[in-house]
């Protein structure tokens, strides 16, 4: 929704990857429909999508409503429309969905309940998804992503009505936050797994781990 980041970083990647590598399109992942013509307008483009990140995010315990519609329900919504593009058993061509989670999707943090549950429902969700008995056939793999801290804009500028407890919380950022670097590393080497279907990665100031769930309601 930033459209000055967005074009700032739309010249930057244009610079080094080539005009036509390159789209950027301000689109509120709250509004479905939106969310399907950027899809679109990637699809025409590009003519295809292969990998498809839902990353949007924001930590703000006082608008908890917003937190589940863009942490969650976004998502939701995203990985819909990209498994019906890539479904081979629809036409499609295969690929990997990649979730971003949290830390606070593998634990319990009492500073964001709400933040914490919708990490929770992402990492839930895409599990399953991942394990379902028809994955092999439609050809998707899903991956989620399980950061600690990083230094992004979702940490900065935390008061009492985005966070509770906000000074055990400041503390735990400063003593762990991750640079982007590390984090983004992390989610290439998540993305290049060469059998990455149901792999969630966390990755801390400690390294990489990776880890499953299973089933156990069937």
């Amino acid at each position: 929704v930033n459209s000055t980041v967005g074009n700032d970083t739309f010249e930057e990647l244009k610079r080094r990857f080539s005009k036509q590598n390159v789209r950027f399109t301000e689109f509120d992942v709250t509004n479905h429909q939106q969310f399907k013509d950027a899809f679109d307008l990637a699809v025409s483009t590009f003519g295809h999508v292969d990998v498809f990140v839902n990353n949007a995010g924001i930590m703000n315990e006082s608008k908890w409503e917003q937190q589940v519609l863009v942490n969650y329900t976004a998502v939701i919504c995203g990985t819909q429309l990209a498994i019906e593009h890539m479904r081979k058993d629809k036409g499609g061509r295969g690929g990997r969905i990649i979730n971003i989670s949290s830390i606070a999707g593998l634990g319990d943090l009492f500073c964001t309940p709400v933040y914490g549950g919708t990490k929770h429902a992402i990492r839930s969700f895409t599990s399953a998804l991942a394990q379902s008995p028809n994955v092999e056939e439609i050809g998707i793999e899903y991956g989620i992503l399980c950061p600690d801290v990083t230094a992004t804009n979702l940490v900065m500028n935390l008061d009492s009505d985005k966070v509770h407890f906000v000074d055990l919380l400041q503390k735990r950022i400063d003593e762990n936050t991750l640079p982007v670097s590390v984090v983004a590393e992390g989610f290439m080497d998540l993305l290049q797994l060469e059998k990455m279907n149901g792999a969630i990665l966390q990755v801390t100031s400690d390294g990489r781990s990776y880890r499953k769930m299973t089933n156990e309601a069937v």
